[in-house]
């Protein structure tokens, strides 16, 4: 069988609602999978998109959609987590950014988060393969 060539970019876009994280999730995962990922960094990997697609729907700045872009690059999975069509439809969630950097950062080694007034927008990270 012939390996999959998984440097090709992988989007995703799911509307913006909690329940969608597991379509995000189960997408990834079989990435994760197809790199070669153990059941344990699977799991990290749920995790964390559960976690990004939470802090993204709690900001200031709501989502119509959330996508999710992934690629093995270098030895690393990267994934990124972008909201689509914003707009303030809500006050500031008084979310600490540093509680959920603080979990990402324990699941994946690498994790940016992008923000402007309106809160977080953008959140990207990466793990080795």
């Amino acid at each position: 069988m012939n390996q999959p060539d998984l440097s090709r970019e992988i989007r995703l876009i799911v509307p913006a609602r909690q329940n969608y994280a597991l379509i995000a999730s189960m997408t990834l995962c079989g990435l994760g999978m197809s790199a070669g990922l153990d059941m344990d960094l699977l799991g990290d990997l749920r995790t964390v998109t559960c976690e990004c697609m939470d802090c993204l729907l709690h900001q200031a700045g709501c989502p119509e959609s959330i996508e999710v872009c992934a690629r093995v690059e270098a030895g690393r999975l990267c994934v990124g987590f972008h909201a689509v069509s914003r707009r303030r439809t809500q006050a500031a969630d008084a979310m600490d950014l540093d509680i959920t950097r603080g979990v990402l950062e324990t699941l994946m080694p690498q994790v940016r988060l992008k923000q402007d007034g309106d809160g977080v927008y953008g959140i990207e990270c990466s793990m080795p393969v």
